[in-house]
C-alpha cells in the first residue's frame, strides 16, 4: 500500500469514550456563559467546530469568534479535567490496537476526525493507539465545519510531513458523513459498523467496503486495499 494516506475517524471508529466529549463541552459552555446547555446539537459524525456553532445558535448565544474560541479553549482543559475517568468509562474498540499496528507497517496513517486535535489526543491515549499514527499528517474538526473540507487539509500535512504525493486517500469511519467527507473529496472509504450506523446504511451511503468492526485484522488490511484502488 505504498503511496496510500490513511485517515481515521476518532469516536465509534477507534474508541468509545462514554460521553465524554459531549460532557466537556457542556462543561465549558456552563463555565463560559454561566447556563446550562438546554438544545444540544446533533454530533455524530460533525467537526467540533459544527457542533460549536450549532450550540451557541441553538442556546441564543451569539456565534462570534470570541465565544467559539472559549468553547474550543474551555472544552479542551475540561477534558484535561475529565481524562482520569476515561480508563473506566473509555474503551479501545475490538481490534482497533492490532489494526492500526498492521496497516501503519504498510503505510502512512493519521487521523480525519471531527475533533479538535487536543480533545482527539485525550481520547486516544489512555489506549495505546496514538503511538500508531503521525497526528501531524492528518486533519481536525476546528479547521473547517464541513468534514469534507478536512480531506484536502490532511493531503496538505502529509504532503509537507514526506514531502510527496500520496496517490490515494482512505478514510475509516462509523458514519454516513464520514463516508460523504470520502465520496465528496474523491477519497476510497472503508465503513465500520461499530456506531449506531449498520453496514447496510453505510454501503447505502456509498462506502467502497465496509466491516462489522475491527476484530479481524486482516479483514481490515484487506478492506483498506480494496479502497484503495
Amino acid at each position: 500500500m505504498d503511496g496510500v494516506l490513511v485517515l481515521w475517524d476518532v469516536d465509534h471508529t477507534l474508541v468509545d469514550v462514554d460521553g465524554l466529549g459531549r460532557e466537556a463541552f457542556d462543561l465549558a459552555f456552563l463555565r463560559r456563559f454561566g447556563t446550562p446547555v438546554r438544545h444540544q446539537p446533533p454530533m455524530a459524525g460533525r467537526t467540533d467546530r459544527a457542533i460549536a456553532i450549532d450550540m451557541l445558535r441553538l442556546n441564543d448565544i451569539p456565534v462570534t469568534d470570541a465565544h467559539l474560541e472559549d468553547l474550543r479553549a474551555g472544552a479542551e482543559l475540561a477534558l484535561d479535567e475529565l481524562a482520569h475517568l476515561l480508563p473506566a468509562r473509555g474503551r479501545a474498540l475490538p481490534g482497533a490496537v492490532d489494526a492500526l499496528a498492521a496497516v501503519g507497517a504498510r503505510t502512512v496513517q493519521s487521523l480525519l476526525t471531527g475533533n479538535v486535535r487536543r480533545i482527539a489526543e485525550v481520547k486516544l491515549g489512555p489506549f495505546g493507539l496514538i503511538s500508531h499514527l503521525d497526528l501531524d499528517a492528518g486533519a481536525y474538526g476546528w479547521s473547517h465545519e464541513v468534514r469534507a473540507e478536512l480531506v484536502a487539509i490532511a493531503r496538505r500535512n502529509a504532503h509537507g510531513r514526506y514531502n510527496r504525493n500520496f496517490g490515494k486517500v482512505v478514510l475509516v469511519g462509523d458514519t454516513p458523513e464520514d463516508v460523504g467527507a470520502a465520496l465528496a473529496s474523491g477519497a476510497g472509504v472503508v465503513g465500520v459498523a461499530t456506531g449506531r450506523y449498520t453496514s447496510a446504511e453505510l454501503s447505502r451511503a456509498g462506502a467502497h467496503v465496509t466491516l462489522e468492526d475491527l476484530a479481524d485484522t486482516g479483514r481490515v488490511e484487506e478492506a483498506v486495499r480494496t479502497a484503495a484502488r
